[in-house]
């Protein structure tokens, strides 16, 4: 892809939610946003981009910050831009697994494993129906928190 280096483990696709709401003339409240989130996300992760969230520009309301960083997690964001130093350990925070959802994850990996060897596909796991996609989420988690790690 022309101006991006292959070999770059970075590949970031940058949500402008500001140029955004001012193009369509609309507020900058969360709500007035969403669909275009998604959108950022679905299209980067698409293009095998990293989906970069909106920058919280009320910096000083930090645990504002954290639920949007949450948020924009869940939504399957890699990261959020920041415009203040106090800004950055509630994103690093945020944007990483919990140590029980990477346990879940492994212990997910562990059961599929066992379920293959066994010859079945889709399986139990912890009361729910587990097939390979639920798998793949796992392994994103583990994938994740090793890369951080």
């Amino acid at each position: 892809s022309s101006g991006i280096n292959a070999e770059w483990p970075l590949r970031p696709g940058v949500f402008g939610a500001d140029d955004y709401v001012s193009d369509i003339q609309a507020s900058r409240d969360i709500e007035a946003v969403v669909y275009a989130r998604q959108k950022v996300v679905a299209y980067a992760r698409a293009y095998n981009l990293q989906p970069i969230d909106r920058v919280h520009i009320e910096f000083r309301e930090l645990e504002a910050l954290r639920a949007e960083s949450k948020s924009g997690f869940g939504m399957g964001f890699a990261g959020k831009q920041c415009i203040h130093p106090t800004q950055v350990p509630i994103i690093q925070e945020s944007f990483r697994p919990t140590p029980e959802q990477v346990e879940y994850a492994q212990q997910l990996i562990r059961s599929f494993n066992d379920s293959q060897s066994k010859g079945k596909g889709a399986f139990t796991f912890r009361d729910k129906m587990i097939d390979r996609p639920t798998l793949l989420q796992a392994q994103n988690v583990v994938n994740m928190f090793s890369d951080l790690d």
